[in-house]
């Protein structure tokens, strides 16, 4: 109402004051806190009343309570309220609920951090956002830059802002971030002579890493109010300091030359670059360190190990050379048993050979010469000597050999006996010796 509209400006007019309590809605019925900054009260009495009442809309409907910051993200969208609204409540979502006031009063607590706090703030939204989101947010916005403005520009990260600056600090090397606004009016002519230049791109490329992101998308927009953007173009340029915190260099805001813009940025190296070179010293000699602590401990595993396969090795062999000797002397009882068993074996054979000789001697009664059918067997024996005896014909040639047996001295225990003319074999020891013609002699 018109009273509120009263009081918007009366608040506004007191630009001496940081901070002013406005009016209450009589739609939503909610006390606003705006932040006034200084020279802030010139751009919104410049604004005129639609654009007033399209902040305070804007207010209503996301809840943000900083004016500057309502003013700028319309700025940004070319005060298009609903593209806006979009951007504000997508940025309230990716930043966990928390909306552009709450941001702002965790950016108060942290300030007296100063801007390392920033920019933990700052990768602390980006470890809440979605990655996988992200990563796409940057990568369409990249593809539609190159559609719209062509590929000569400086290589962009293509994924989120944090691992833009955890890659940066990997290598050592500074970030550049750019902030692109599309609606505003220097843009064409900071792309157009400053960004999108071999010169610039082949300088960039060579010497940093380089990030990009459209304020009408929420990660850059939430970069852009936790790294306190309020002028476009906007270029900062992030750093890791020496006791490894994220810091920012230095940040330009507004339209600048391409000579400008590499001026500048050579003069952070050469102030700020001897830093990343002490730095990379560093962690090159704490590489070299543990590359030289891995591979004396590897070394060391391996003797170790070595060592261990030695004396495995050796207390195999002490095992083979004792199971060898085990052996050898098992062998050679069982050798000594087994003589001992066959001079046994044949002590019984020769006392058994002895007995039947004995019996088959006392079973032989030898014919009487003058008797008939009596036969007068000769019999060479293989030493030369000869054994005679008759016997009757009825007798079996099977008393032949056992006359042998019990009479001669024979080695061997299986013998056939023959005739020489003719020749024949007597094995058939059934037949008698009248049958086998042993006769008359």
């Amino acid at each position: 109402g018109q009273d509120s509209r009263s009081a918007w400006e009366s608040a506004v007019s007191r630009s001496d004051r940081q901070q002013a309590r406005l009016f209450v809605s009589s739609s939503f019925k909610s006390l606003l806190l705006l932040a006034i900054a200084p020279g802030f009260a010139g751009r919104m009495s410049a604004m005129g009343v639609d654009r007033s009442q399209m902040v305070s809309s804007f207010q209503e409907i996301t809840g943000w309570q900083n004016v500057e910051q309502c003013v700028n993200c319309l700025e940004v969208h070319g005060w298009d309220l609903d593209h806006a609204v979009q951007t504000a409540l997508a940025a309230h979502e990716e930043g966990g609920g928390r909306g552009a006031g709450a941001m702002e009063e965790e950016r108060a607590e942290e300030a007296p951090r100063g801007l390392m706090g920033l920019l933990a703030s700052v990768l602390g939204v980006g470890s809440r956002n979605r990655a996988g989101r992200n990563e796409t947010e940057a990568q369409r916005f990249v593809d539609r830059f190159n559609l719209e403005h062509g590929d000569v520009h400086p290589t962009a990260q293509t994924g989120t802002f944090r691992e833009a600056v955890d890659a940066a600090k990997r290598e050592f090397k500074f970030l550049v971030v750019y902030l692109h606004s599309p609606y505003h009016q220097d843009t064409p002519e900071f792309l157009r002579d400053t960004l999108c230049t071999q010169v610039l791109k082949d300088f960039i490329d060579d010497n940093f890493l380089f990030w990009m992101g459209s304020l009408v998308d929420s990660e850059a927009f939430n970069v852009s109010m936790l790294l306190r953007a309020s002028a476009f173009p906007y270029v900062a340029v992030i750093t890791t300091t020496i006791d490894n915190q994220t810091t920012v260099c230095d940040a330009h805001e507004g339209l600048v030359g391409r000579e400008d813009l590499m001026n500048w940025l050579m003069n952070i190296m050469e102030t700020q670059g001897p830093q990343l070179v002490a730095q990379r010293v560093e962690a090159e000699e704490r590489a070299m360190d543990r590359r030289i602590r891995e591979e004396q401990d590897l070394a060391f595993q391996q003797s170790l190990l070595e060592d261990q396969l030695r004396e495995r090795e050796a207390e195999e062999r002490r095992k083979r050379e004792e199971e060898e000797r085990e052996r050898s002397f098992r062998e050679e009882e069982e050798a000594k048993a087994a003589v001992e068993r066959a001079k046994e074996e044949a002590a019984r054979n020769e006392a058994a050979r002895l007995r039947r000789k004995e019996d088959k001697k006392e079973m032989f009664a030898e014919p009487e010469p003058t008797g008939e059918g009596v036969s007068l067997i000769v019999v060479k024996l293989p030493d030369g000597s000869r054994l005679q005896r008759r016997f009757r014909y009825s007798d079996k040639v099977q008393a032949i050999y056992d006359f042998l047996d019990a009479f001669a001295d024979i080695e061997f225990e299986h013998f056939d006996i023959a005739t020489n003319m003719p020749k024949v074999v007597y094995s058939d020891r059934s037949v008698s010796i009248e049958e086998a013609g042993l006769k008359p002699q």
